[in-house]
């Protein structure tokens, strides 16, 4: 079972402002503070990194190199994983780990080779340090594998766990205290995700992992601003919040989460978003990027406060809403379904500026990390893009 879907069209205009429609769309935040008022600088997004097989077949679709996660340490300090086609015809896929300790101008990659298990599915990634860090997957018999490293990658340490869900997203808080998240098929089907799931914890550094809270839906992100408050979100458009690190967790209104009751096709509930990524800047700010399995659509929803309540600043009508990244509460990125171009926002979401993808074919985007403006990635499908200022 893949999570990430691997189809990419092209966009239409370049450096072009979009505005964001909605019921708030247009309407003054009386909760957030007012910033000065800031140009966007342009940008555009330059392949950093190919994998050498990949460079040894021309023509090759680039989607079979695919990464899917990122965590970015420091402006110089970024890891990638992913999964790869394996080194022999007759294999199966196999997962990568990439690192680069100087910004990005050179990249290691890692083949994760684990004695006796075979890990051809990894799906995040998250380092506390450049030394400490964890990547989830699945092995070759679809079980859930949580990978441990202390120096930076070097070497892994595996373990599996007991509950029948495919891990799909990790996040540390410190070296003692993480959270896994992770998806299942629905009910009466095999494949696929959606169905109910676990949100497991640990606190001893990943060694052993524990079911904190059992939840009707899968997630498909995690994020974490202390060791007791936090979000999870996923699919049906809902969001979860706990602030007792872990323990339990409410839900919260997200204003696009799918009813029990069958919906107009043509409402919120109607399009059955799922909430691919979720980003909190501190207790406060929060931002979630959801995407409508049913057609080509995304919303970006924005809180300021914590979640009590959430709106749509951005209703994207032909291309699911895939990743966000924030460096403060009027300054974001986001990548679509869509992906020959990333969105660059500064003022919160209201109105975006399209930005170029310089590359020679089609990819799919998955996720965006970064620093600050001057230090930002995005992986997906192909290679790991940079943002270069113009």
């Amino acid at each position: 079972m893949k999570f990430v879907p691997r189809a990419a069209v092209s966009l239409l205009l370049s450096f072009t402002v979009i505005y964001a429609v909605g019921c708030n769309g247009s309407q003054p935040d009386a909760n957030r503070s007012t910033s000065p008022t800031t140009t966007a600088k342009p940008g555009r997004w330059v392949a950093q990194y190919q994998s050498p097989a990949s460079l040894k077949t021309p023509g090759i679709n680039l989607s079979v190199f695919f990464y899917s996660g990122i965590s970015v340490v420091s402006p110089d300090v970024v890891f990638v994983c992913g999964d790869v086609p394996g080194p022999k015809p007759e294999d199966e896929r196999a997962g990568v780990v990439l690192k680069t300790i100087d910004g990005g101008q050179n990249w290691t990659e890692i083949p994760i080779n684990i004695p006796r298990m075979q890990v051809p599915t990894l799906n995040s990634i998250h380092f506390i340090s450049p030394d400490a860090g964890w990547a989830v997957g699945a092995d070759s018999g679809q079980l859930g594998v949580v990978l441990r490293t202390t120096d930076g990658g070097v070497s892994w340490t595996p373990s599996r766990f007991g509950h029948k869900q495919i891990p799909t997203t990790v996040f540390f808080i410190d070296a003692n205290t993480g959270w896994i998240g992770g998806a299942t098929p629905l009910p009466g089907e095999e494949e696929g995700v959606g169905g109910p799931s676990a949100i497991l914890g640990t606190t001893d550094g990943g060694q052993t992992w524990g079911s904190q809270y059992n939840l009707p839906i899968s997630i498909y992100d995690l994020a974490f601003v202390d060791n007791m408050n936090g979000w999870a979100a996923g699919s049906k458009g809902v969001i979860y919040n706990t602030v007792d690190g872990g323990r339990t967790w409410n839900t919260q209104r997200t204003e696009i989460e799918a009813g029990d009751l069958p919906s107009d096709p043509a409402s919120e509930a109607g399009k059955h978003f799922a909430i691919r990524g979720i980003q909190f800047l501190d207790k406060d700010h929060g931002f979630a990027a959801a995407f409508s399995t049913e057609e080509e659509a995304g919303r970006l929803i924005t809180t300021t406060n914590g979640g009590a309540a959430w709106r749509r600043v951005w209703l994207v009508g032909d291309a699911g809403v895939r990743d966000i990244f924030f460096v403060s509460p009027t300054e974001g990125w986001a990548v679509t379904s869509k992906a020959q171009y990333l969105y660059h926002t500064i003022d919160g979401g209201r109105s975006w500026l399209s930005e170029p993808r310089i590359f020679d074919q089609d990819v799919t985007l998955a996720r965006l990390g970064g620093t600050d403006a001057s230090h930002l990635w995005a992986v997906g499908g192909g290679a790991i893009f940079h943002r270069v200022m113009e």
